[in-house]
């Protein structure tokens, strides 16, 4: 998670370079990279109030996964809602651009602070890029905004460097569809969380294979799994097991298999087994392993 405080205050130093930049030029790329730096700023922002608000709250009877998915509703309303107003914003200052005439005022100060705040964003996507390497949603939402931020920011930097009213009015532009593309990326992998995601397929296949792996299981009737965080999965399995095993055996057997799921897979951290008799039918498993191989 430091990355995405990294990233906070690495946001609030450009904006406030690009603000300064701005003074005096006139350019339309160089608001519409503003904004995109607002928005991203208060993204981040509540991302960081998400995460705080999911580690503080325990579960209880009204809440029984505690607020850890509070993140992924807060990420879902700042990058619709507020990605959105941003977006029109954004949009509506490069119709203003290209309806009417302006000049672009290029100087070296303007220049060299939108070319710091470049550096700085360039920084903080290799950052990010090489001390992570399993991406959580934070993590991710954070390296699309810092992706969307160089682009923005390159496009700006040509624009004043140039000072070209017809390219900066076609920058503001692009910089607008790059405000949208950012805000849809992010809300489309908050939404994936919120309606309940499986798992990675490869971690599926592992609490099958984990499940048929203790002695007396018969078969895997089925198989439903939700991530309801990117560390905390919830597995709903139907075992098939043969009809001598008594009740008082079955929650030593129980254990069993959740040892061997979760030795497979340590974020399986809620299972639930529901135990049948052996039936007639032919196994299911294989159907099921071809449904998750198939899987994106």
């Amino acid at each position: 998670m430091y990355h995405v405080y990294a990233s906070f205050i690495i946001n609030i130093v450009t904006l406030i370079l690009k603000i300064f930049g701005f003074i005096g030029t006139n350019s339309a790329s160089l608001i519409a990279d503003i904004i995109n730096d607002c928005g991203d700023t208060i993204g981040l922002g509540l991302i960081i109030f998400g995460v705080m608000l999911a580690n503080r709250k325990r579960s209880t009877i009204a809440y029984p996964f505690g607020m850890s998915r509070a993140l992924y509703v807060i990420g879902l309303i700042s990058t619709s809602i507020i990605g959105g107003f941003l977006f029109a914003t954004s949009f509506i200052n490069s119709i203003y651009a290209f309806t009417t005439h302006r000049t672009i005022n290029s100087s070296l100060r303007s220049v060299t602070l939108v070319l710091i705040a470049l550096i700085l964003n360039s920084l903080n996507i290799i950052f990010i890029s090489r001390t992570k390497k399993s991406f959580d949603i934070a993590t991710t939402v954070t390296l699309l905004d810092g992706f969307a931020d160089v682009g923005g920011n390159v496009i700006a930097f040509i624009s004043i460097a140039i000072a070209n009213p017809v390219i900066d009015s076609i920058g503001s532009f692009v910089i607008t569809i790059i405000v949208l593309i950012s805000s849809i990326a992010a809300s489309y992998k908050y939404y994936l969380m919120l309606i309940g995601r499986a798992p990675p397929k490869e971690e599926m296949l592992k609490m099958v294979n984990a499940t048929l792996s203790v002695s007396g299981v018969l078969d895997v009737n089925e198989l439903r799994a939700v991530m309801l965080t990117e560390d905390e999965y919830l597995v709903i399995l139907e075992v098939e097991v043969e009809e001598e095993i008594k009740i008082k055996d079955t929650e030593t057997f129980s254990k069993q298999i959740e040892t061997e799921i979760r030795r497979a897979v340590p974020k399986a951290k809620h299972i639930v087994i529901e135990f049948v008799p052996k039936r007639k039918e032919p196994p299911t498993y294989k159907k099921i392993l071809e449904e998750i191989k198939g899987l994106r």
